[in-house]
């Protein structure tokens, strides 16, 4: 979900689904009739568990050459995955951003009728008429902005991004802006607080900005704790600073599904974490209400899985990385990931496009779901020699 939406749902939806909504959240989770009301504060507030590493039990393959996936699905029903992209081991890898805006009816307009190019179709076209492939691991990228004036799922930038090395969009920064810098002895990953545009064209290739930084130089960024119990959250948009994350009241402190990217400090590894939450935003936004209102969880229901956002720095500090970033997520969250030995995809599908939490894909993407698009995917590909067909 963008930031505006998450403003139209704090504003509009919110009080709403906090007075119907509870009906449909606790029969998701129902359990047993009779069981005591626990106080909210006392488990959606809390740490993840997960939030750790190494995860124990979690699997380990290879996906292709200096790619592995490590997976994991927690006692609460949340699938945990972690992609290493280990640029030494295969110096081919190449981190890219494909923007719905760059081949729209009205290219780089900053209007961009996204719904339909999900992250599968979008795969799909970067390996065959984009020629960009073959893609690896693609994932949704950083925040956006949804326009519900049109009556058509129009989206915008909220930031520049860099393409190519070109910056577009030259309006106001929020937050921080991560990409890449590509030489001739490999990939250098960076974050800079809101950068100019002369700034982002020398210092990227690929870049997006209004992203949280979690860890800097190894260190980890203020996140703000959570909210004090019969409280209030803090209005939009809350000024951020160098020396913290970048709050995003209520999103941050949501259990929802996460899209995390983090790196090591020679630059080798990049590293994307997803974390996918068995149920929905909604049901989440329905949950933290509830904890900040003070108010019991009532009986016979239990909390449906995902992190916060500061779990996501937990997790990262607990890797230790040199850098690590959060972006968007939530209902959007959707990634592929190029099977081995040419057996297809491996999707776990948008929320707004499919409840399945994963899906397996033929190689000929039979099985993908259509629909739940965001504006913009990180990828990986594996870039072939010249003269080589993809």
């Amino acid at each position: 979900m963008t930031n505006r939406s998450r403003r139209r749902f704090l504003l509009v939806a919110l009080p709403t689904l906090v007075v119907i909504g509870l009906a449909a959240w606790a029969k998701t989770r129902f359990l047993s009739p009779g069981v005591a009301p626990v106080p909210l504060a006392s488990s959606y507030a809390s740490p993840s568990p997960d939030a750790v590493w190494p995860w124990k039990g979690a699997k380990v393959r290879p996906l292709a050459r200096g790619v592995t996936q490590t997976s994991k699905v927690t006692a609460d029903g949340t699938l945990l995955d972690l992609f290493d992209f280990d640029f030494g081991a295969n110096p081919n890898l190449r981190w890219e951003i494909f923007d719905q805006d760059e081949d729209d009816a009205r290219p780089l307009d900053n209007h961009v009728l996204y719904w339909e190019r999900n992250v599968a179709r979008a795969t799909k076209e970067l390996d065959g008429v984009k020629k960009r492939g073959p893609v690896l691991v693609a994932w949704n990228g950083a925040f956006f902005g949804y326009n519900n004036k049109t009556g058509v799922e129009d989206a915008f930038h909220v930031s520049p991004i860099v393409l190519r090395g070109k910056a577009y969009f030259n309006f106001a920064q929020h937050r921080w802006t991560f990409g890449v810098k590509n030489t001739p002895t490999g990939p250098i990953w960076k974050t800079f607080f809101k950068p100019d545009k002369a700034t982002m064209e020398r210092e990227f290739d690929y870049a997006a900005g209004s992203v949280q930084c979690l860890i800097k130089d190894g260190k980890p960024l203020k996140v703000e704790p959570f909210p004090r119990i019969g409280g209030q959250f803090k209005a939009q948009p809350v000024p951020s600073t160098a020396q913290d994350a970048g709050h995003i009241p209520y999103f941050d402190h949501m259990r929802t599904c996460r899209a995390s990217i983090g790196w090591s400090r020679d630059n080798k590894h990049l590293y994307l974490l997803a974390v996918k939450e068995p149920d929905d935003e909604g049901a989440s936004s329905v949950a933290l209400s509830f904890t900040v209102r003070g108010n019991p969880l009532p009986p016979g229901t239990t909390l449906g899985g995902g992190w916060t956002v500061p779990d996501v720095q937990r997790f990262w500090q607990a890797k230790g990385v040199w850098g690590a970033i959060n972006s968007d997520a939530g209902g959007v969250l959707q990634w592929v990931a190029r099977q081995p030995n040419g057996r297809g995809w491996e999707m776990v599908p948008p929320r707004q496009g499919s409840n399945a939490l994963k899906l397996q894909v033929k190689p000929n993407w039979n099985g993908a779901i259509s629909g739940g698009g965001a504006m913009m995917y990180f990828f990986v590909r594996e870039e072939t020699p010249a003269g080589t067909p993809n």
